[in-house]
């Protein structure tokens, strides 16, 4: 064969190769089509006082209904207090609405619809929060507990994690009471008192309504948020709805050794060879696999670069270099890859004694589809070591939730919503990263999805569960105004 023909063959071949990544890109692009749901409210707009707003979730901050590991420290008490005022600030939902209380503190409110027959829309958050950390509460610029409302935002814990949401589901189902709405299909409000020790208030709503037959049509929980610059690649707002959650894995890990006085220590110590299995483990990370993200990039259509689309399109050839930028950042290299934390380390009693025992807990958050059995098989591969061995803690782990459907009305009502309150906003579906108490509602539903109607931007993923928690007072009413219109839209009888 000729040179000529050889130079033809490979221009030929380069210009197939570019066809099919165009091809590939415009395919790509075009499914992310709009899907907004054009709708007719009947109802008047949502009409609070932001200043009330503001109020009324400064009043359940200043309660401190912090959850721990051992339910005994919890002061129940301040659950109870808390309670009674939310009966005092909406006394029309808690006049016309079904309440009833399971697992000691969790909250289930009923709203009967007028159609029994269809089935309901569940409207999630939870009451408790965590602690403020001591050793930073010099750094808040208004204690954490004060509710502080100034400078245009309500301060304290439970601001952003979620009382807020709390609080605009029962402004949303007081304000459509007021206005005389009654929905076709039932609404279920449900609010645990011990979400954040991943606790058991949500198993029990669960069970309580499976015993009575109960299937959901549709379940909105805490989740994802409106975001502003965080999305590599993407300018303008991004707002992602959870259709999925990562499974839940805390191994702990334990070597045993023959103990003996320090001054004669033998080669390897229960300690040193525990910490070089850690240390493997962090050294060689689970693969990445960039499939679980490609949704949320296809998802934003437009919003995307050019190149972002190509690459997407093409994971075939631009895999390696996607996954190189994600995995840059660790907010977004958690969405890739299974995560491996090492969180506590346990053993010795003396100076001058060598421990018998040493013990180290690492948390795993699993990629939906790995399982604990795939995450299992890869330690024992990486650590090569029998004297290691681990077991899962007690009810610390679960596998990584189903995915919930993103071509069904009840994705699209939020997304439709979405585009209503932040105009020119791009929606998209994705994963998260941390648990939430929605992940036990797949077991009757099929649609859970996991949205905080909120403005985030970087610096204020630190404030969750950090110092100076807070949200704007025009922001908390966007919020709640995004639920009023979604509890519309999701109670009418066509869903």
């Amino acid at each position: 064969m000729s040179p000529t023909n050889i130079i033809v063959i490979i221009i030929a071949l380069i210009f197939f190769v570019l066809a099919f990544i165009l091809i590939k890109t415009l395919l790509f692009a075009r499914k992310s089509d709009s899907i907004f749901i054009p709708f007719k409210y009947g109802v008047p707009r949502f009409a609070q006082d932001p200043q009330v707003l503001a109020e009324h979730l400064s009043s359940v901050i200043k309660i401190q209904t912090i959850s721990h590991e051992d339910a005994k420290e919890d002061v129940v008490e301040n659950f109870v207090t808390m309670q009674a005022l939310l009966a005092k600030t909406y006394p029309l939902t808690h006049k016309n609405l079904q309440k009833e209380l399971v697992d000691g503190h969790t909250m289930i409110f009923t709203w009967e619809g007028k159609e029994p027959s269809l089935n309901p829309v569940v409207f999630m958050a939870h009451q408790d929060v965590v602690p403020a950390d001591e050793y930073t509460l010099d750094q808040w610029t208004y204690p954490p507990f004060s509710g502080k409302i100034a400078d245009g935002f309500i301060w304290g814990r439970g601001t952003m994690d979620i009382k807020c949401q709390m609080i605009s589901v029962f402004e949303s189902v007081e304000a459509l009471l007021a206005a005389k709405f009654k929905p076709d299909r039932t609404i279920i409000l449900t609010f645990s008192h011990n979400e954040e020790v991943l606790g058991t208030g949500a198993m029990a709503v669960v069970k309580h309504l499976k015993e009575k037959g109960v299937r959901v049509e549709a379940v909105i929980d805490e989740g994802g948020a409106v975001y502003d610059g965080i999305i590599p690649g993407v300018k303008g707002y991004v707002a992602t709805i959870g259709i999925s959650e990562k499974g839940y894995l805390s191994l702990k890990f334990t070597v045993q050794a023959t103990g003996a006085h320090s001054s004669t220590p033998p080669k390897e110590t229960a300690i040193g060879i525990l910490s070089r299995a850690i240390t493997r483990l962090e050294n060689n990370r689970f693969p990445t696999d960039v499939r679980m993200v490609k949704p949320m990039f296809q998802g934003l259509g437009g919003a995307a670069s050019p190149m972002m689309q190509m690459a997407f399109a093409n994971l075939w050839l631009f895999g390696g270099i996607i996954a190189k930028i994600l995995s840059a950042k660790g907010e977004t290299d958690a969405t890739i890859r299974t995560t491996t934390a090492p969180t506590l380390f346990h053993s010795g009693v003396k100076d001058n004694m060598l421990p018998s025992v040493a013990e180290a807990v690492v948390n795993f958050r699993i990629l939906p589809g790995q399982s604990i059995a795939d995450v299992c098989e890869y330690i024992r591969f990486v650590i090569k070591d029998k004297r290691v061995t681990f077991e899962p803690m007690d009810q610390k782990a679960w596998e990584a939730s189903p995915l919930s459907p993103v071509d069904g009305n009840a994705y699209r009502h939020i997304a439709s919503v979405i585009g209503e309150i932040w105009p020119g906003s791009a929606v998209a579906p994705y994963i998260m990263l941390g648990g939430t108490d929605s992940r036990n509602f797949c077991e009757i539903s099929d649609c859970v999805y996991r949205f905080i109607p909120m403005v985030v931007n970087e610096e204020d993923l630190d404030r969750i569960h950090g110092v100076n928690e807070r949200i704007g007072i025009d922001e908390f009413h966007q919020m709640a105004d995004t639920l009023y219109r979604v509890m519309v839209r999701w109670s009418q009888k066509e869903l």
